[in-house]
């Protein structure tokens, strides 16, 4: 068995904020990169949720999905559905942290550190071209297993077993919200991996397929706009998030009802 077969208690969550019933962690790029390698170090079980307006609606109406989000070790607030959601709740403001610069930052942090990388998910090729560009910007970085998303059922068995042996310290996983949030909380604690991720379309980033925003497109929280011009398809995705800010509102309103309620039963 490899080093990631003794693994010991979960990681304690950071405190978090709470998001229409889901914990937000709004913890910045260097305090997210230092909680996950003290879950290294420790040989800790930590699992990393990137939750998007998409991934936090789905999460109020499936149960099992608001499940797996609120049992991860980390939930970053990547999207700006879940920012504009938290300030109609009157949630001070927060900053996004993108799910794909938390990934860089790990490989960096990995490549420095000697943690060893296996990347599961997306269409066959891509995670073996990640891999290799990978390699090439951090040649210390150590990339001991790769495998597409698109097994059949009946090799799943052989693929957990391959990553359970090879001790690994980070996986990477990119099966698309929500499937990798639910294969996370349904098999990551028996892996004997420290840190797990699930990444999305951040391995088509790191295997050149797809190309993120410009950096000023970024700042001004306008990335997911980018990614609608160049892949019509998600559109579809953002038509959920219009009503997440009606809940958010409803929500808001019966607070403010609730708080004035309660200050009127005390004056009297």
């Amino acid at each position: 068995m490899g080093r990631g077969s003794a693994i010991s208690v979960a990681l304690a969550p950071p405190p978090a904020i709470d998001v229409l019933g889901v914990p937000v962690h709004p913890l910045s790029l260097t305090e997210a990169v230092e909680r996950l390698g003290e879950a290294v170090r420790e040989r800790t079980p930590a699992t990393v949720i990137s939750l998007n307006g998409a991934l936090l609606r789905r999460a109020l109406s499936d149960p099992e999905v608001a499940a797996a989000v609120r049992a991860a070790t980390l939930v970053i607030p990547d999207g700006v559905g879940v920012l504009v959601a938290a300030w109609i709740l009157g949630i001070p403001p927060i900053r996004r942290l993108a799910g794909v610069d938390l990934t860089d930052a790990l490989c960096t942090a990995a490549a420095a550190r000697g943690w060893r990388i296996f990347l599961l998910g997306a269409a066959p090729g891509v995670a073996d071209a990640a891999a290799d560009r990978l390699a090439t910007r951090y040649p210390a970085l150590q990339i001991i297993g790769t495998a597409h998303g698109f097994y059949a059922p009946e090799d799943e068995p052989a693929l957990l077993e391959r990553i359970r042996g090879s001790g690994a310290e980070v996986l990477l996983v990119a099966f698309g919200a929500p499937r990798q949030e639910l294969w996370l909380r349904a098999h990551g604690a028996a892996l004997g991996v420290p840190v797990l991720m699930g990444v999305g379309g951040t391995l088509d980033v790191l295997a050149g397929r797809t190309r993120r925003a410009p950096r000023w497109v970024q700042r001004v929280g306008l990335e997911w706009f980018y990614r609608m011009a160049r892949e019509p398809w998600r559109w579809g995705v953002v038509r959920t998030i219009p009503p997440l800010f009606l809940i958010a509102l409803r929500e808001r309103i019966r607070r403010i009802v609730s708080e004035r309620g309660d200050a009127t039963a005390e004056g009297r």
